[in-house]
């Protein structure tokens, strides 16, 4: 395990945002520790003991341009209802290898809390691996409320207007992390207009993973998956997806292997495919 966790230090610039399995079965019942459950369902049938469950939805206000961001105070709330103060260390994991669970580590960033990882694996590998599991109770005690007060990183968030000051900016790249049918406006999902944003580069998310295990792939793989592209740790990088949650996976992994001028674009295709005053690149 030492051997293991050296490893990671020397191939991941910050090591410190992925956890392992083993890291959270010993330290899931620390009092500094909040493991949260983002799965879209399950979470009452069993989940890792002590963990808490906050829906994947439910950090994203679809009515709120030009950030698409909850309120400070919404947010502050919601983080202290899960027993997460500015002192606890945050761990997050879904069902689908980070799809939500990045979002989260990337919007408690915004927020100023950086303390924050994911469980490298999620629920396929606790699964995979037989660990124990707890499910909801009428005797389960809910956990105590924490004091979370939030110091908002404007450096974490992209609006429409800064993409598109972006579009063919040097030492700036777009990243688009959706599928290649929605890229070609093959598939719409809801949208009024399909397409793409000029200049911008496909990272499909799930690249990023082994596709069994749902691990993130070791850090000269990634690297080399962007660097492939174009993309270096001296640009800055604004990714996208449909409503910021697999671009908050790219987001994840490129701050995993070093980059560090990373923004999100949380208004996403949901936002520019449904505005007609929005540029659009067709294949």
């Amino acid at each position: 395990m030492i051997a293991m966790i050296a490893l990671l230090a020397v191939t991941y610039a910050h090591p410190d945002q992925l956890v392992d399995t083993d890291w959270v079965a010993a330290h899931a019942a620390d009092g500094h520790v909040r493991i949260v459950d983002m799965r879209q369902s399950g979470f009452a049938a069993g989940h890792v003991p002590g963990a808490v469950w906050l829906s994947p939805v439910a950090i994203r206000d679809g009515q709120a341009p030009p950030t698409f961001l909850p309120t400070q105070a919404v947010f502050e709330a919601m983080m202290a209802k899960l027993g997460i103060s500015n002192s606890t260390r945050v761990v997050v994991y879904d069902e689908r290898g980070g799809i939500y669970a990045a979002r989260l580590w990337w919007i408690l960033n915004y927020f100023g809390h950086s303390n924050v990882a994911l469980m490298n694996g999620g629920w396929t590998k606790w699964s995979a691996e037989h660990r124990p599991t707890t499910q909801i109770t009428s005797e389960t005690t809910p956990v105590p409320a924490g004091r979370f007060t939030a110091t908002p990183q404007p450096k974490w968030i992209a609006t429409a207007s800064d993409v598109v000051a972006a579009i063919e900016k040097p030492g700036i790249r777009i990243v688009d992390a959706r599928t290649q049918n929605e890229i070609d406006g093959k598939d719409l999902r809801g949208i009024k207009r399909g397409g793409f944003i000029k200049s911008s580069t496909p990272v499909y998310w799930e690249d990023l993973l082994d596709p069994q295990a749902k691990t993130f792939k070791p850090a000269d793989e990634i690297r080399k998956i962007y660097e492939d592209r174009g993309i270096v740790p001296s640009q800055e990088v604004i990714a996208y997806c449909q409503v910021g949650m697999r671009a908050s996976v790219d987001l994840f992994a490129l701050h995993l292997i070093g980059y560090d001028k990373l923004r999100n674009y949380y208004g996403a295709w949901e936002e520019w495919g449904n505005r007609d005053d929005l540029p659009i690149e067709k294949k």
